[in-house]
């Protein structure tokens, strides 16, 4: 189930039509169907708003991806934990190296 889903769900659950939900939010009607039928992005506005108006919204669950589902939208795309470590230990590397070049360099000022 996708977050535009769980969030109908979660409203329906309240008794909440989009008019009611949106006056709450601070949004419009229209804007609130859209985030609802998933013909518009979510941004970092409604989330502030929905967690600060619903505190009992579980937002992980909420954005927390189904088996099988990947957040990003990507086709095929997999991030595992060890190639995210992969990535990190390569950036320290990098900036360890670039540490060393400047510990060389005499900066006069």
């Amino acid at each position: 189930m996708m977050y535009n889903e769980k969030l109908s769900k979660f409203f329906k659950a309240k008794g909440l039509k989009q008019k009611e939900v949106g006056e709450i939010l601070g949004f419009s009607p229209a804007m609130i169907g859209r985030y609802l039928h998933g013909t518009a992005n979510i941004g970092s506005e409604f989330i502030l708003s929905l967690s600060k108006n619903f505190p009992d919204v579980d937002l992980n669950d909420l954005f927390a991806p189904d088996e099988g589902q990947n957040m990003v939208n990507e086709t095929g795309a997999v991030y595992e934990k060890q190639n995210m470590l992969n990535d990190l230990e390569e950036i320290e590397d990098r900036i360890h190296n670039i540490r060393l070049r400047l510990a060389e360099k005499k900066f006069e000022e």
